[in-house]
């Protein structure tokens, strides 16, 4: 068990997970639970295993780090791996707002939790949303990180952003007479937990290679989760994702070990991914194939051979 987004919101249907605060948190009995403050934000850690640590950073913008779990958590095997819940979502608290909910703010996260644990240097994994932080993260804190992992990584441009676009926008339309159906349900619009579980799958299984493997995702969520992650959701998208941006430059100046995991199906455009590798120098590329969004629950065991080797 260890091993084993309509256009005008692309990243939307990265959330629904998300909350200011669960009526009651998942519990895993080989982790602790660790709260990190930062001025007026609490970050909700996840703590397993021990050794060189490694944190990972979900997807979103707006998610938290359950759908992770516990498939992420193996490389606990060799490792101390945090799992946190960005602010303003999962556990984590934090106002929403502009001011709050930017690039800065999250990256001075990462930096609290570094802090709070004591740690000199950690390894950074991000996922999706998550990978276009670790890569900022990078670029603004690179004598924090020891190893970088970007897996199905969000683009480093706007340009490329557009692609993703394009293909959710082909992937998507078959379906969008039944997902516009169910989003004017009021069961949709009060955030009930079992109409948004479903809605969200059936989007997700068109990000996946083997659809049927969706079935194993957390995709659990209260319904002040949905409504606090489309608000964390707008304001990036009005700051960010609406904007033109390119940070291959910067990426260039990135000198650490780089590992880059994509799937060759999933709606992120591979090519993305291998402009990415070709900005960081001391990278590594691995295109999985048969494999979208999710390798941790499509192909866990050519996943994790990877990230072990990376690691180890």
């Amino acid at each position: 068990m260890r091993r084993c987004m309509m256009l005008s919101k692309l990243c939307l249907i990265f959330l629904g997970f998300c909350s200011t605060a669960y009526s009651v948190l998942p519990f895993y009995p080989d982790s602790k639970e660790v709260f990190v403050k930062n001025g007026d934000t609490t970050l909700f850690c996840r703590v397993f295993g021990e050794g060189d640590p490694i944190i990972v950073i979900h997807g979103g913008p707006g998610l938290s780090q359950d759908y992770l779990l516990p498939f992420m958590s193996s490389l606990a095997e060799t490792h101390q791996v945090i799992f946190y819940d960005q602010r303003s979502c999962g556990a984590s608290t934090g106002k929403i707002d502009s001011q709050s909910i930017q690039i800065q703010t999250y990256l001075d996260d990462l930096e609290s939790i570094r802090k709070h644990f004591g740690y000199k240097k950690f390894s950074v994994l991000g996922h999706s949303w998550g990978g276009f932080l670790a890569m900022q993260y990078a670029i603004f804190y690179p004598d924090s990180i020891h190893k970088l992992v970007l897996m199905n990584s969000l683009p480093a441009s706007s340009e490329e952003y557009a692609l993703f676009g394009q293909e959710w926008q082909k992937r998507m339309t078959p379906y969008l007479e039944e997902l516009n159906r169910i989003k004017a349900t009021p069961a949709f619009a009060e955030g009930d937990p079992g109409t948004m579980a479903n809605y969200y799958r059936m989007i997700f299984e068109r990000y996946c290679y083997h659809s049927e493997k969706t079935q194993k995702l957390n995709l659990t969520m209260t319904p002040e989760a949905f409504i606090n992650g489309s608000k964390v959701y707008d304001i990036f998208n009005q700051s960010l994702f609406t904007r033109t941006y390119n940070y291959h430059e910067q990426l260039n100046k990135v000198n650490l070990p780089t590992l880059i995991i994509h799937g060759d199906v999933d709606p992120i455009p591979f090519l993305t991914a291998e402009k990415t590798h070709a900005s960081i120098k001391d990278s590594t590329y691995i295109l999985i194939q048969n494999c979208g969004h999710f390798p941790y629950v499509e192909t866990p065991e050519e996943l994790f051979k990877h990230l072990n080797q990376f690691f180890n």
